[in-house]
């Protein structure tokens, strides 16, 4: 028989609960609900283009018979026998990248030559042709095996001209050949977050029809996290020019319909478009030596020309492609292997100490009110894309106010935008107060994942930092101030009236006797 009791306290129990639970909500206060962010603004980039502009550096290996007959673009002739790298060994080659700061290899499976890194069944020009492993090696498997120990992503590149085949030029049989060779890269090798192509060929060559819509489905459909990078996308798109080098004013947004695969506008590539409908960020490629294969007469950039670059390219909203080819050896140099540490250092000894970071931050709103910290200002101090500063709707003025409790020197500021929210930002500046009166130290354009900006060194205790134009409400996810011991600008000191440099606006430093005079 039911217990009574039981019965009893459970029936009291349902009762009394709609009125405790009218009670329990009246007493929490309206300011503890949650605000909802801000509506992204389109367009906004997939998860695979998040995880490749995280990446901010890829290391590119040319690598293949160029390495051995001492040329930049082979004939398609060259004997496979020449092809014989005794000591080669991948593992280095995803170990310097790591070391250096490197989370991502893309290599040259195929160039321009058409002899295959690995043993391709579709033609006979290939590593299994050569004395090297006996026919028997496979660089790109070894590749792929080092870098997933390594915890790297890996990327390929496949070159469409082929001056070796003999069906390059017939469209439909190529246009098959090449499906047939990328369906190979692609399902043996594991995971691939990257394939790189491009529209190049020299002049008087076979004309060709290349079915890249047929191509870049392919990818999808076979590597879904891979992006793929060609002069215009999909998914990232070449900066225009060979030097690593972005437009001062670059947006990931970019209208693919404008851009054609070996005929794109290199101004337009560099700058992106503000009202583009496609999210395509910019990949800037650079070789560590004057050419992109190894060669025994050349020496590799300094770490001081490598942090310039790092500025002009990840320092403005791109990935910096770097390519450090392997010697005839099979290894990367030890001389590049040198710059590379030397430039990680100065990178470590510009960015691991953020000045701003102790500072007092006031913005000038919050969303949904100063005592939200969902939107805080602080949050601007953490190294993060998901938190960030957003301020009050339908607000005129956008600033953040800091207070570094110290006067400071400095002579870079870093601001990043949160992304996956959509690129906003048009124009901001940075204003010091000195003498009693704000002073504008550098004006920038876009932000985007990263921007950097190298001025004069100034020293101040307050602050502010200025978002001029906007697509949207715009979002801060990090602000940095940073002292560049290093670069040219860093050597003079006072202010006066306003330059140029790097595409940007800063305050010419009028050097006295004991500084160099800032050159641009």
């Amino acid at each position: 028989m039911p217990n009574p009791s039981f019965n009893s306290r459970k029936r009291i129990s349902i009762h009394a609960l709609p009125i405790f639970v009218s009670l329990f909500f009246s007493a929490i206060p309206h300011s503890a609900l949650k605000i909802p962010p801000p509506l992204p603004i389109l367009p906004l980039p997939s998860a695979s283009q998040l995880q490749w502009q995280l990446s901010s550096m890829a290391l590119f290996l040319h690598f293949g018979p160029n390495t051995f007959t001492d040329s930049e673009w082979g004939t398609g002739h060259a004997s496979p026998s020449v092809f014989n790298p005794t000591l080669l060994n991948a593992s280095q080659w995803v170990h310097v990248a790591k070391e250096a700061g490197f989370s991502r290899v893309i290599l040259t499976a195929k160039h321009h030559d058409g002899f295959c890194l690995w043993p391709s069944e579709y033609t006979d020009y290939s590593v299994k042709a050569s004395p090297w492993r006996d026919g028997k090696g496979d660089v790109v498997a070894e590749l792929a095996a080092g870098a997933k120990e390594a915890g790297i992503a890996l990327g390929l590149y496949l070159s469409p001209w082929d001056r070796h085949e003999s069906c390059y030029g017939k469209t439909l049989e190529y246009n098959e050949f090449y499906i047939g060779q990328m369906t190979e890269l692609l399902t043996r090798y594991g995971d691939i977050k990257e394939v790189w192509l491009d529209g190049a060929k020299g002049e008087g060559e076979k004309d060709m029809e290349y079915y890249f819509d047929a191509w870049f489905s392919l990818i999808h459909q076979l590597q879904p996290d891979a992006v793929i990078f060609s002069d215009a996308g999909p998914d990232t798109r070449w900066i225009g020019d060979e030097a690593g080098v972005a437009g001062s004013t670059c947006w990931s947004l970019f209208n693919r319909s404008n851009a054609v695969i070996g005929g794109t506008n290199p101004q337009y590539s560099q700058g992106g478009d503000p009202h583009g409908h496609d999210w395509v960020p910019a990949e800037c490629d650079v070789s560590i030596r004057r050419g992109w294969f190894w060669h025994a007469s050349q020496v590799p950039k300094s770490a001081l020309e490598l942090l310039d670059i790092y500025y002009k390219s990840a320092g403005r909203n791109c990935l910096l492609l770097l390519n450090v080819p392997p010697n005839s050896s099979g290894l990367i140099s030890d001389e590049d292997i040198q710059a590379l540490q030397e430039f990680k250092e100065l990178r470590r000894s510009i960015f691991s100490n953020n000045l701003a970071e102790k500072g007092l931050l006031t913005a000038s709103s919050i969303r949904g009110g100063n005592d939200n910290y969902q939107f805080s200002p602080y949050n601007v101090f953490e190294e993060s894309i998901y938190t960030y500063w957003a301020p009050e709707e339908d607000q005129r003025d956008w600033v953040l106010y800091l207070d570094l409790q110290e006067s400071v020197s400095f002579n870079v500021l870093q601001v990043q935008e949160p992304i996956h929210m959509g690129q906003r930002i048009i124009k901001f500046h940075l204003e010091i107060l000195s003498g009693g009166r704000w002073k504008n130290v550098i004006s920038g354009t876009t932000v985007g994942y990263k921007r950097l900006l190298r001025f004069p060194t100034v020293q101040s205790q307050y602050l502010k930092l200025v978002i001029d134009m906007s697509r949207a409400d715009p979002l801060i996810s990090y602000m940095g101030l940073h002292m560049d011991r290093f670069s040219i600008l860093s050597h003079a000191s006072n202010t006066t009236s306003q330059i140029y440099v790097n595409g940007s606006q800063v305050l010419r430093q009028v050097p006295n006797k004991h500084s160099q005079t800032a050159t641009v």
